[in-house]
């Protein structure tokens, strides 16, 4: 490891002014840099402005999947918790005919139900 020596004042100062692309020659242009800088705000920013977004976005849709989830939820433990109805269907239903005879067909097409007429 080799030890550093501490930065000067002026390798500082060059080095600021670098980053900044401006010449800070007084102390009077270094404070106005550091106030114009303190003035500014993050969320001034649109990069930060959309990751903002993003995190409103987000924050609420997260909280609508919960509230669905919740809803979910409480209606299936609500299902479970209903009585129990037990239907008993028997293997095979008795087959029945019926002692009405069907309705005869004329050869014209017309249904007519022959024992009134006096046919049967």
């Amino acid at each position: 490891m080799s030890d550093k020596q501490p930065e000067t004042r002026e390798e500082l100062v060059e080095h600021l002014e670098k980053l900044t692309g401006r010449t800070l020659r007084t102390r009077a242009d270094i404070q106005a840099y550091v106030r114009e800088v303190s003035a500014r705000k993050a969320a001034d920013q649109p990069s930060v402005r959309r990751w903002l977004n993003a995190k409103r976005i987000t924050l609420v849709a997260l909280l609508a999947f919960g509230v669905i989830q919740y809803y979910i939820l409480d209606v299936l433990l609500e299902i479970t918790a209903m009585r129990t109805t037990t239907f008993f269907v028997p293997a095979r239903a008795p087959l029945v005919r019926s002692m009405i005879p069907p309705a005869i067909v004329a050869a014209d097409g017309d249904v007519r139900d022959r024992r009134r007429a006096g046919v049967l």
